[in-house]
């Protein structure tokens, strides 16, 4: 969560691999530290990264993927 926006808004972060959702945080709020998310997507053709209004609108809602990486590993 950016913190710009003090203690409001909440969201959730998640990892989508062809059309199915493999890693989510749950729903975060500018009161949660940083979170770690990880997923398998070994020959995943799509990968989305999304953030949800955590349920209770976006009024508020600020969220970064704050150094986001993706890593392939040669076969």
């Amino acid at each position: 969560m950016d913190d710009e926006k003090g203690s409001a808004g909440t969201v959730a972060f998640e990892v989508w691999a062809d059309g199915q959702r493999v890693a989510a945080t749950g729903v975060l709020t500018n009161a949660d530290p940083a979170q770690t998310l990880s997923a398998e997507v070994t020959g995943a053709d799509t990968v989305q990264l999304v953030v949800t209004d955590g349920g209770d609108g976006v009024d508020s809602d600020h969220a970064d993927w704050a150094d986001a990486r993706l890593s392939c590993a040669a076969a």
